[in-house]
């Protein structure tokens, strides 16, 4: 006899374990049968069959009430850790025919970071499609919707992956057309200039009072122009010559190489923030998710040493 028939053999039936699986899950014979599209006759049946190939109870069973016996509590965690060994093999093999990628940001990370890295990275890789989840809502990072996520914060989450990508740097930033000539401004003097803001839910460090704090700068009367709860309004008034917004390094990088936008004062706040590519350590990662995190690891190394050099020049010509 093969090893494999003598396994079969030793096994109870797949459909006892799988009544014993959800009564135990529900403690409830009756919504177990409910879950199998069975009768409920039929599940207890199961459940008797499954103790009877054991040799011992698995229910304590009581008027309208079932629990566990310590021998049911112990089968259940098999199953249990059997199941998630099932559910990790086939999300594996699901991945070797899947070459495409899915990667979660915020809204302003996505429009002024990921979708450029994106475009060069496809340029190398054209085989390999990527699709963005773009949104402000705060999520668990334990827990990152697709295959990478870009999280922000201090990178101390349980249960994931987080590689640090930016440190999160805030610096004023304006059209060369809003200075009209004018030499660099004083940090202080910001406040009598209009200023645009961003109102973010994702962070308390958008607002220009929180960036005079923290340059020790008195905030009693601050000129706030307008008052943006998307930045890529921000992004669009500022071009426009409406005023001064704050930028985040990672974000006006090729901007300011341009001269698109200029700095108008070298003023700079470190929040002690950053922005972390994570994953979850639940699953391994496809060869195409594998591919894409290397490169952008590359990629946004390069990105910080030119940050670094960015923020070492002088801001307006």
């Amino acid at each position: 006899m093969s090893p494999i028939s003598s396994l079969h053999l030793r096994l109870p039936s797949l459909n006892t374990i799988a009544a014993f699986e959800a009564s135990a899950r529900l403690l409830s014979f009756t919504k177990a049968a409910e879950e199998l599209h069975l009768s409920q006759a039929a599940v207890s049946r199961q459940v008797q069959s499954l103790e009877a190939r054991l040799g011992t109870a698995l229910f304590i069973r009581r008027h309208k009430e079932i629990t566990l016996t310590p021998a049911g509590l112990e089968f259940q965690e098999a199953i249990a850790e059997g199941l998630l060994a099932l559910r990790s093999a086939i999300a594996r093999i699901q991945n070797l025919n899947d070459k495409s990628v899915t990667v979660s940001a915020s809204l302003a990370m996505s429009s002024f970071w990921l979708m450029p890295a994106i475009l060069d990275f496809q340029t190398a890789h054209p085989d390999i499609p990527i699709r963005v989840l773009a949104s402000d809502s705060v999520t668990d990072p334990a827990s990152p919707p697709g295959d990478l996520a870009i999280r922000y914060g201090n990178g101390v989450w349980d249960d994931v992956s987080a590689i640090k990508l930016f440190d999160e740097v805030i610096l004023p930033v304006c059209s060369p057309a809003f200075l009209s000539g004018r030499a660099a401004l004083d940090t202080a003097a910001l406040v009598h200039e209009p200023l645009i803001e961003l109102d973010s839910p994702i962070t308390t460090n958008s607002t220009w009072r929180t960036w005079f704090r923290n340059r020790g700068i008195a905030q009693d009367s601050l000129n706030i122009a307008l008052q943006l709860t998307n930045h890529d309004l921000v992004y669009r008034a500022v071009c426009a010559g409406k005023g001064i917004a704050l930028g985040w390094s990672y974000g006006v990088l090729r901007d300011l190489r341009d001269g698109t936008l200029i700095r108008p004062v070298l003023d700079q706040v470190s929040t002690g923030n950053a922005e972390f590519l994570v994953h979850s350590n639940d699953s391994p990662l496809s060869e195409s998710a594998t591919l894409f995190k290397a490169w952008i690891l590359d990629y946004a190394a390069s990105q910080r040493l030119e940050i670094a050099a960015l923020l070492s020049v002088a801001g307006v010509p």
